[in-house]
């Protein structure tokens, strides 16, 4: 029953690869590279998409440290986070835990839609969709450049720049955690 809801919902919501594009600011820099104005994009999100190369690798481990410890591991569902959510929840009568991964967050990010369990279900198929298209590298810089850091401040870069004044790139161990 499992395999043929899985086969249905892989039928009925293929990945799109196009949602995945990221919508920047654009920048106006003097000669020596200063930036000397950002104009926001529709929708006012203050968005500076920039590679995983030009991001501090403190960021990669601290955000897998935190939200996804076995990311390098599962290929969009962990198997074993899932079995323990859904223990807790129903042994509490409620939600208490999920079992987000980072595709699956990457996935809940480009595409936004109701909270409820058939989007959970479909986030999860697309999430196995990516991960046959994408390399982890690719999922953690899409997660990176479009994580919410506060207010209208999406991804790394520019919460950087917002926050501590430095590019990603520069950024300490402590200020990636």
């Amino acid at each position: 029953l499992v395999a043929a809801a899985l086969a249905l919902s892989w039928w009925a919501h293929p990945f799109d690869q196009a949602m995945l594009e990221l919508e920047g600011n654009v920048l106006l820099a003097d000669r020596e590279g200063r930036v000397m104005r950002r104009i926001l994009p529709r929708g006012q999100q203050d968005c500076m998409p920039v590679s995983l190369d030009d991001m501090s690798p403190w960021l990669a481990k601290a955000l897998i440290a935190a939200e996804d410890r076995r990311f390098h591991r599962h290929a969009g569902i962990d198997v074993l986070s899932l079995l323990r959510a859904v223990v807790q929840n129903v042994g509490n009568g409620r939600v208490v835990s999920g079992a987000s991964t980072l595709s699956t967050q990457v996935i809940r990010m480009a595409h936004p839609r109701p909270r409820t369990m058939v989007t959970k279900w479909i986030e999860m198929v697309e999430a196995l969709q990516m991960e046959g298209r994408l390399s982890k590298e690719e999922i953690l810089e899409q997660y990176l450049n479009r994580a919410p850091m506060g207010g209208n401040v999406r991804g790394v870069q520019a919460a950087s720049l917002h926050y501590f004044g430095v590019n990603a790139s520069e950024l300490t161990l402590a200020e990636a955690a």
